[in-house]
């Protein structure tokens, strides 16, 4: 069973990982990539994430 630190810890990384998403996002969009790009690298984006996530806390 985690301990509440192990949780506090997972919450806000799940919280910063949803943050850095979006900014990623948004600085896809100003730098004025086409639409289908966007949510390419997005879903490359999310799937990396997923993966170390995954990966390191499993």
């Amino acid at each position: 069973m985690p301990s509440v630190l192990d949780r506090v810890i997972e919450k806000e990384l799940r919280r910063e990982l949803k943050d850095a998403l979006i900014r990623f996002e948004q600085q896809l969009r100003q730098a004025g990539v086409a639409e289908e790009n966007v949510k390419n690298r997005i879903r490359g984006a999310k799937q990396f994430v997923a993966f170390l996530y995954g990966r390191y806390l499993g």
